[in-house]
């Protein structure tokens, strides 16, 4: 499984953009896009959808399928906080 920064790394690199050339394309900043493949921060589910329309390639492509035995099954508000702060990122000051 490829990391947030791995596949924002590859996909650049896949399309051949610098990061000046793909942060001009996503209309953000190139320290953005440093950020983002140092992992220091992530993009936004827009900024992603983005980035996915500029090199031609469905986010479905790049999430995890979901186990045939987990479809139909829910997950309560609980576990989703739970799940959110376990992975958060933090950034010391």
């Amino acid at each position: 499984m490829f990391t947030t920064p791995e596949i924002v790394k590859s996909l650049r690199l896949s399309q051949g953009y610098s990061v000046t050339e793909l942060a001009s394309k996503m209309g953000c900043s190139r320290q953005t896009i440093y950020n983002w493949e140092d992992g220091i921060s992530e993009p936004k589910l827009s900024q992603f959808l983005h980035l996915c329309v500029i090199v031609g390639l469905s986010p479905t492509n790049l999430l995890p399928k979901i186990p045939s035995n987990m479809k139909g099954q829910s997950i309560s508000d609980k576990e989703l906080q739970d799940d959110s702060q376990q992975s958060s990122t933090h950034i010391p000051k």
